[in-house]
């Protein structure tokens, strides 16, 4: 079996947690600078020329948001995952991972569980993560998910670095 490529993407600039206009974290949208700077990561991760299967996203407005933009630069559709939600768990989203058929993934979502998740992947303990910033990105092969053996980590990139390579 072919090795699992990962892509784990970071939402986007959003608004303040303590926004009045905002009723829950989970509602919290992109701010105006967060969709121009993820349309501009995006074009970066275009330009690298990946095959991604599919995008997979948070539930979560900012993460969905993220993903729209996302979806519609590289042209692929963006599929709900409620495990990629930021109140989830290690576990559960590896666990969900296990049940889709794809070799190259892309997954929106929220830190801390995607650079814990990267942590138990890499060194196998979620007490080591990898801190993703906003509209950035990391990629790790896996052998299988769930993984039988640590998985390899391939880059990771900020979104200025991104956005750079886009230009």
């Amino acid at each position: 079996m072919k090795a699992i490529e990962l892509y784990f993407f970071r939402h986007g600039i959003a608004v303040d947690r303590d926004d009045p206009s905002v009723a829950s974290d989970q509602d919290r949208p992109l701010t105006e600078e967060g969709m121009r700077k993820t349309r501009a990561a995006a074009a970066g991760l275009k330009r690298m020329q990946i095959s991604f299967d599919n995008i997979l996203t948070s539930p979560w407005l900012r993460a969905s948001e993220t993903a729209d933009i996302l979806a519609e630069v590289l042209g692929i559709a963006a599929q709900e995952l409620p495990e990629l939600a930021g109140d989830c768990s290690v576990d559960a989203l590896l666990k969900a991972l296990g049940h889709k058929p794809a070799q190259h993934m892309l997954l929106v979502g929220h830190e801390p569980l995607l650079g814990n998740t990267v942590g138990r992947l890499l060194w196998g303990s979620a007490d080591f993560r990898i801190d993703l910033k906003k509209s950035g990105v990391c990629a790790v092969q896996v052998d299988a998910l769930p993984p039988r053996a640590p998985a390899a980590l391939l880059w990771l990139l900020t979104s200025k670095q991104l956005r750079m390579i886009g230009k």
